[in-house]
């Protein structure tokens, strides 16, 4: 019986024993490249930038870039994409005013502002609903609705501006809305729209929050501010309540995009606050997105805007001082070799495993990022400020 036990605990370490899901890297190309949004069928939408790091707007497919172009001036980036191939979001003009854009049958086209100088476009849908956030006449930026031709304001929480960054298939709106002084950004609080009014989602005891995607379940992510305001962390509001998602050891996390599933990606400071790295939320646990990947490629994922309901992550991530934009493709999940136990002579079996858990689980240690690395990073933190807080 004593030799059975053994055996027994083999048999049950290798049925239960199932990696965490790997992801392949897929290098979308360009001299240097982010990724801002995915649909469907994988196709990436972000921006190539210009050695002086002007951003030019892109969608990425598979080491095939198409360049949008402007609408005359010298900066465009695309934030969102739709399952027929329409994108979506920003380009200065011939008066390097930035204004929101439409790119659809390979064409860029203005969909004007609310009244004022300038606008942005952040996601659209399959039915070619387009929200984002556009200048009034009194030059505050509020979040718009684009539907049937024209631009619909959407209002605020009580303050004087707001913005929206996603839409879902039944038309939901999640972004995010001062509720006083427009000047003061940390006033501002994560809201969902469903044809009437704004619904404020609140925070976590601080004093913002906003929310930056949802799936067609209503299900919005996003940022929201703990008690103190020492640190945001990443929600996930769902059933009426928002939920924090933790960091991955830092004091810091933001999630950028959800899927049908609940499956959340974003980007945290690890332990130690001395860098960031793009996250996957799934089944309850946040994982560090390079923890997923096979360190002998080399790259090293910086963050993650977007996940579709085939697990597809489109996400930034920089590999020997050059950083572009990346899709994460899910491989299938595989034993995990350090699970084998040895076997007694007896069984005919030798000693299968205790060195062979050394070899293959790699020791991934997260240090101060490179330079090149840690400029994008920055490329990072900035384009949410600019983004996130405000227009």
């Amino acid at each position: 019986m004593s030799r059975l036990i053994p055996l027994l605990l083999l048999t049950l370490a290798v049925a239960s024993a199932q990696a965490a899901a790997r992801y392949n890297v897929v290098d979308l190309g360009g001299s240097d490249s982010s990724a801002y949004a995915i649909n469907s069928l994988g196709l990436v939408a972000g921006a190539e930038y210009s050695p002086s790091g002007v951003p030019q707007a892109a969608l990425f497919h598979d080491g095939t870039i198409t360049r949008l172009g402007t609408l005359g001036g010298a900066s465009s980036t695309a934030n969102g994409l739709n399952a027929y191939g329409q994108l979506v979001g920003g380009s200065t003009n011939a008066d390097e005013l930035r204004r929101a854009f439409l790119y659809s049958n390979g064409a860029m086209r203005d969909l004007g502002t609310l009244g004022g100088a300038e606008a942005e476009a952040r996601r659209i849908n399959n039915a070619g609903q387009i929200v984002g956030s556009a200048a009034n006449a009194d030059s505050l930026w509020h979040a718009f609705l684009y539907s049937g031709g024209g631009m619909r304001d959407l209002g605020t929480l009580g303050g004087d501006i707001s913005n929206a960054f996603d839409i879902n298939v039944h038309g939901q709106v999640a972004g995010n809305a001062a509720i006083s002084d427009a000047i003061v950004f940390h006033a501002v609080h994560a809201f969902l729209y469903a044809g009437t009014a704004l619904q404020d989602l609140g925070t976590f005891g601080g004093t913002n929050s906003s929310a930056w995607s949802l799936n067609d379940a209503g299900h919005a992510v996003g940022y929201a501010a703990v008690t103190d305001d020492t640190a945001d962390h990443a929600f996930l509001y769902a059933n009426g309540a928002m939920h924090d998602l933790g960091t991955l050891g830092g004091t810091y996390s933001f999630a950028a995009g959800i899927n049908n599933a609940d499956q959340v990606v974003g980007v945290s400071n690890v332990a130690g606050d001395g860098g960031s790295s793009g996250f996957l939320y799934s089944g309850g646990v946040m994982l560090d997105l390079n923890t997923l990947i096979d360190p002998a490629t080399g790259w090293r994922i910086n963050d993650a805007h977007g996940i579709n309901d085939q697990q597809q992550i489109a996400a930034n991530g920089c590999r020997a001082g050059v950083c572009r934009a990346l899709r994460l493709d899910l491989a299938a999940a595989v034993p995990e070799p350090a699970t084998w136990l040895m076997l007694s002579a007896g069984l005919g079996v030798l000693g299968l495993a205790a060195r062979h858990r050394a070899a293959s689980e790699g020791d991934i240690r997260f240090k101060r990022m490179p330079a090149a690395d840690e400029a994008q990073r920055r490329r990072t933190t900035d384009w949410i400020e600019v983004h996130g807080q405000a227009a």
